[in-house]
């Protein structure tokens, strides 16, 4: 199990981003706005809604709150959606996206509700330095085992891609991220930062969902249903060396209210086991001289 404790990312760690932040018109104080009107500030990069409408010299940002709110949070921009605390909204575009980053000292790099073909890491060990670490990850998630399936079966992608080896010990390094695709590419989550390794998860994961779709039954017998988000659960028993007691009891403590992306696992084939939110519950279990056990019990966010 690793755990990336993620880097709050900030208009001086984003660089560039062929994404566009021109979803709507930038907010404007003389404007005279209607019900309904949209906006965007590139300051806190979020879409307002006018709630009552007119001019108002007050910053959407200041005036959601209150009894009688002006504006109303609709979510990030295009371009920073992927970097919010929001597994459902999703930056998308055409073809393919491009971010530079210069994040400070990172291990590891989270996308999760990704839909690309491949995803192209370069790593810089300074802003415009030298390449240190140049890979490009094919997301291709089919499994072909029989003729049936290779001419009938859908081709599907990993939704999940966790990248934890990156040259650590550089504390200016320059980043880019390509995804790119077939038509339109997304990505809900882009996480980075530094990398923890608390033990190796065993075998009896429990992966799951709490879904929150309403599902009703009507006086006719009729059952409806309206689709809502979901979120990922996992529960997973980690083993470590006794040695590493402390450091994994002090780590789980610091990240207690802190989201962060859990890797089950980040051998092929097991990418569902990542999960972007907190642990609910953690307990450690000192069963032997030289081994632990810990239980981790882990929400996503919506």
């Amino acid at each position: 199990m690793k755990v990336i404790k993620p880097t709050v990312v900030t208009d001086s760690i984003l660089t560039s981003s062929t994404v566009p932040e021109t979803d709507y018109t930038a907010w404007n104080a003389a404007t005279n706005y209607t019900i309904g009107d949209r906006v965007i500030r590139t300051t806190t990069h979020r879409i307002y809604e006018s709630v009552t409408g007119g001019v108002d010299a007050t910053p959407p940002e200041n005036a959601t709150a209150g009894p009688t709110p002006k504006w109303l949070d609709v979510g990030s921009t295009n371009r920073w959606a992927l970097f919010d605390n929001e597994v459902g909204s999703l930056t998308t575009t055409t073809t393919s996206m491009t971010y530079v980053l210069t994040p400070g000292l990172i291990g590891g790099i989270s996308f999760l509700e990704i839909s690309a073909e491949t995803v192209r890491i370069i790593m810089k060990n300074a802003v415009g330095g030298s390449v240190i670490y140049d890979k490009t990850f094919n997301l291709d998630g089919s499994i072909v085992d029989s003729f049936y399936s290779w001419f009938f079966e859908p081709y599907v992608v990993t939704s999940e891609l966790s990248i934890t080896d990156l040259p650590v010990g550089y504390y200016n390094p320059e980043i880019t991220i390509t995804i790119s695709g077939t038509g339109t590419v997304s990505c809900g989550v882009c996480k980075f930062g530094t990398v923890t390794d608390i033990g190796g998860t065993e075998y009896g994961a429990t992966l799951g969902i709490i879904s929150y779709s309403r599902k009703e039954t009507n006086e006719f017998g009729r059952v409806v249903i309206v689709p809502r988000r979901f979120v990922k659960t996992l529960e997973a028993k980690i083993h470590s060396d006794s040695t590493e007691l402390r450091r994994i009891y002090r780590t789980l403590g610091e990240l207690k209210d802190t989201p962060c992306v859990w890797i089950g696992s980040d051998a092929a084939g097991y990418e569902s086991l990542t999960v972007y939110g907190f642990y609910k519950d953690f307990s450690i279990d000192v069963a032997y001289p030289t081994m632990n056990y810990c239980t981790l019990q882990i929400e996503g966010l919506i």
